[in-house]
């Protein structure tokens, strides 16, 4: 197994379309007042262009463990009343799939307003004000605030701005979004190493997954190329036993034991000796330098002559969620004609003419048992 130890990296990164880039700030640097002025040197992404009728920059910034944004609007027309209605000049900014409402003000008789659904936001901090071309809204967010999330994973968005023309109507006459990750500095260096590392680029990435490792600490997996990658503010990687990429058929992001530190699952195709076997697999990080297989067994085995294939269920328990398998079916092969030997170096493959053809697995931490 070739693996790389955790380390902090200084790589510049480069961010996707749809990245938000977020760098540290010391305390004290965005004053919120709804002013943009603090804001001139951070890089920031425009959604609806430089349209002066409705189109926005979002900027952030990460002070501790605050996330500050910046959703700066160009609009050519304020509506607002102290009713806060639906229809009205809002922003709707969905983080981690919770969404945050924001009616902006107008620093005079008209306050600021933040709903977390449809209860108001106590945790968030969010002050607005009239600009030459629109209007601006500054939000500071503690981490801790935004429901299931943890330091160290990209954090998914959506922010979208909704516009108002008609004070007599209050409604809605279009709106601007823009959605993607917010991408941390620390951590985005670290991928960038990684990519480095084993001579891969961004383009490489098939699959970049927000993944809890336990406790408060958090992370994403990657999968580029033959790698498997779980990056934090540094990295620790696997090559996967694949002969090309087409051979990885299905990775997911599964909390098996129910204890908040998530596994990667993969099923993947072993090719050799004229035949070969899907795996399905569980990998979870251990410690700070090493990613252990939890979990594998046979799924699918072909030879010259025929193929079997089992049947596989995640399927909840309360907060874990158990690998159930079935056997299958077979095609070319029977009980008389297979003479495959069953496997040693993970669980068997069930077989449709054996008396055993049905199991679930339960995990507690990294260790799994047979449930039936």
């Amino acid at each position: 197994m070739k693996h790389a130890l955790l380390c902090l990296l200084l790589f510049p990164a480069t961010a996707r379309a749809a990245d938000l880039p977020c760098g540290p700030a010391e305390n004290g640097t965005i004053n919120l007042d709804g002013l943009t002025d603090d804001w001139g040197e951070v890089e920031g992404i425009d959604a609806g262009g430089k349209d002066p009728n409705l189109s926005f920059t979002l900027k952030c910034n990460v002070e501790e463990k605050t996330i500050m944004l910046l959703v700066d609007v160009r609009d050519s027309y304020f509506v607002r009343t102290k009713a806060a209605k639906p229809g009205e000049d809002h922003i709707e900014l969905t983080l981690a799939g919770h969404r945050l409402t924001i009616f902006p003000g107008d620093a005079r008789a008209i306050p600021t307003l933040a709903r977390w659904g449809t209860k108001p936001a106590k945790n968030v901090k969010a002050v607005s004000a009239l600009q030459q071309a629109g209007w601006a809204v500054e939000l500071a967010i503690p981490m801790s605030a935004i429901p299931g999330y943890k330091a160290g994973m990209p954090l998914a968005y959506k922010a979208s701005v909704a516009d108002c023309d008609s004070k007599a109507a209050l409604k809605t006459e279009r709106t601007v979004d823009s959605g993607g990750s917010i991408v941390f500095a620390e951590g985005d260096a670290a991928l960038d190493g990684f990519l480095k590392d084993r001579h891969l680029t961004r383009g490489d990435i098939w699959f970049d997954k927000g993944i809890s490792l336990g406790g408060k600490s958090g992370g994403r997996v990657v999968l580029a190329g033959k790698y498997l990658a779980f990056i934090t503010d540094g990295y620790v990687f696997i090559e996967l036993p694949v002969k090309q990429r087409a051979d990885v058929k299905d990775a997911r992001v599964v909390d098996l034991a129910g204890d908040g530190r998530q596994a990667i699952v993969i099923r993947y195709v072993e090719r050799g000796g004229g035949g070969s076997r899907d795996v399905l697999a569980a990998w979870r990080v251990v410690g700070d330098s090493e990613i252990r297989r939890v979990f594998a067994a046979e799924v699918a085995k072909a030879t010259a002559t025929g193929r079997i294939d089992d049947k596989v269920a995640f399927v909840k328990r309360g907060r874990a969620t158990d690998v159930v398998i079935d056997a299958g079916t077979a095609t070319g092969v029977s009980a008389a004609t297979w003479r495959e030997s069953p496997a040693d170096d993970m669980l068997p493959l069930m077989l449709p003419w054996a008396d055993d053809r049905h199991a679930r697995y339960q995990f507690v931490g990294d260790e799994y048992k047979r449930a039936q």
